[in-house]
């Protein structure tokens, strides 16, 4: 297996460094490992200022804001400032390790229409090999406009569905990480789940986009929905729709810590893909945006 979904300390809920994760991938016996830290953004704080206004109807969102001014990314993502410095490490670990494993510099990223410049900047430049989409928030990124939040209404729902199909019309994400993320705050897989589902399903069918098994969502452990037991992301019905629809899924671990990179996980992983019967890849095609 190979994975291209690993974060580090770096992202402020992360363990471990850099090297950490590559001898832990070098221990499963992996061919290719890709780092993808949050994105660092520049004027992160200007981002956020705009966004004060929508954390003032949530103590949990105007505190996390907060602490996200205060330290400038942690703890989501690292600061700009350190950007050079992992990315230092990520290409002397490639040399180290080259005979062992081959090692990509990537970043999860959200879609925010204000960085699109940015990111097609980081492929142009080559600071990053590749890039996926993890569409965590709507606009901003604050708890209020997470979509994993424990309720997410038909509005928000209806939002994360326009953005990622927009990504994807971007050229510049190489896969959809956890593309179901959504189902942590519905209670059921209702009409409008299904539809969304669908059009996302169709839309990265048609761009050639691979869907990502996130080992994330099988670590949180089955939950109850709507007397369903099922996992709160890499959802049973989503990916139903992803096999009728014969989309490429790739797995990812989502490893936020050395320890996470391990056999059970793996094979759960593969499981759920042979019990959907789906058509995993397992080396991933970087796309470079809409420049290229």
């Amino acid at each position: 297996m190979n994975n291209y979904h690993t974060h580090t300390y770096r992202c402020g809920h992360g363990y471990g460094s850099e090297e950490d994760m590559v001898k832990a991938a070098i221990d499963l016996n992996m061919q290719e490992l890709g780092f993808s830290e949050h994105v660092p953004l520049p004027f992160y704080r200007l981002f956020l200022l705009k966004s004060l206004p929508h954390t003032l109807g949530s103590l949990h969102s105007f505190l996390s804001w907060c602490k996200a001014f205060i330290l400038n990314g942690p703890g989501m993502r690292m600061p700009y400032k350190k950007r050079k410095e992992h990315q230092k490490v990520v290409q002397e670990l490639k040399q180290k390790y080259k005979n062992q494993i081959t090692i990509y510099q990537g970043y999860e990223c959200e879609y925010f229409k204000e960085y699109l410049d940015y990111y097609q900047r980081l492929l142009d430049n080559q600071e990053v090999d590749y890039l996926i989409l993890g569409n965590h928030f709507d606009r901003y990124p604050i708890h209020s406009y997470y979509y994993g939040k424990k309720k997410v209404d038909d509005e928000m729902l209806k939002h994360y569905q326009q953005d990622v199909i927009k990504a994807i019309h971007t050229n510049l994400f190489s896969y959809i990480a956890h593309p179901d993320l959504f189902m942590m705050g519905r209670n059921k897989f209702d009409d409008l789940c299904k539809e969304v589902s669908l059009a996302i399903c169709k839309e990265a069918k048609k761009y050639d986009v691979p869907l990502e098994v996130n080992a994330g969502g099988i670590r949180k452990g089955l939950v109850c929905r709507n007397d369903e037991m099922v996992y709160p992301y890499n959802n049973d019905h989503f990916f139903h729709i992803s096999q009728e629809i014969d989309n490429k899924v790739i797995l990812g671990i989502d490893a936020h810590h050395p320890q996470q990179f391990n056999t059970k996980d793996i094979e759960l992983l593969n499981q759920f893909v042979e019990k959907h019967h789906l058509n995993k890849i397992n080396k991933l095609t970087f796309k470079k945006g809409n420049s290229h």
